[in-house]
């Protein structure tokens, strides 16, 4: 079991390598986050990003916080009852890196950038099921817990497709298209609509369809609530993870649901 005590230590290592790695390619982590928006083609898009990022706590201070580290209840909701997994997430959305630690289980996941590792009971998992979940838990983690800031990830491809409107047209959301490149590591046809609320600038829903495990491919629409600060950001802390079909319409019950119940960044408080 990896106990609270030793979770600190690993959170300042884990920012120093961020840091090294950005002194290493001669940028600090602020240009290196610039760099990534700078690079959206797509003009409208562009500012859309910029925007958002501004609301949930600015550019600044995205690159500042370092790692974020969040306790992660994960929740599959089964016809024989529910099934929830606790974890530790360490998330470094301009190092782009991931840790995963389930305590229960002395499981570690650890992802690079470019590769994962998996380790339980500090034995390579070589069980291709067992990666393939934890691949999926990567994605959720490097996508949704630093969200805004994964909509200047690395190698992907982010287009404004229009917007939607609410009923009677009393609210409007913005929608972002991304889609991921060769080295993201992702399947040909992955890919999320991110929903903008105009006005607030802020995140309200996901359409994803990610070949992972557990999803498969199976398009969902996450709802994504209870935005928080947390050493200046603001983090949602509830998401419900619902299946649908292509045209957005439900075909099913909620089926998971992750809470976020405390996160820090580097040397902040919850």
């Amino acid at each position: 079991m990896i106990h609270r005590h030793r979770l600190r230590p690993m959170l300042a290592t884990a920012l120093a390598v961020a840091a090294a790695a950005a002194l290493a390619v001669g940028c600090s982590r602020l240009d290196r986050l610039d760099a990534r928006v700078d690079a959206i083609a797509d003009g409208t898009a562009r500012n859309l990003v910029r925007d958002v990022l501004w609301e949930d706590g600015s550019k600044y201070t995205w690159a500042d916080a370092g790692p974020l580290r969040a306790d992660v209840v994960w929740t599959e909701h089964r016809p024989a009852g529910d099934l929830a997994v606790r974890q530790v997430w360490t998330v470094d959305p301009v190092a782009w890196t991931c840790r995963i630690e389930t305590p229960t289980t002395s499981e570690v996941v650890v992802f690079d950038g470019s590769g994962m590792q998996m380790r339980r009971d500090d034995r390579t998992v070589t069980d291709p099921l067992a990666r393939a979940l934890a691949a999926g838990r990567v994605r959720l983690a490097t996508e949704l817990l630093v969200m805004p800031a994964s909509l200047a990830g690395p190698d992907r491809e982010v287009l404004y497709v229009g917007n939607r409107t609410g009923p009677g047209e009393a609210r409007t959301w913005h929608r972002l298209m991304v889609t991921y490149g060769q080295t993201a590591d992702a399947p040909e046809g992955d890919r999320m609509v991110v929903e903008i609320r105009e006005g607030t600038n802020r995140v309200d829903r996901v359409l994803a369809r990610w070949s992972e495990l557990p999803f498969a491919g199976q398009p969902m629409r996450i709802d994504m609530d209870g935005w928080r600060p947390a050493g200046g950001l603001l983090i949602s802390r509830a998401w419900r993870f619902t299946p649908v079909n292509e045209t957005g319409e439900p075909v099913g019950p909620v089926r998971y649901t992750v809470r976020v119940t405390g996160v820090e960044t580097a040397g902040a408080a919850p």
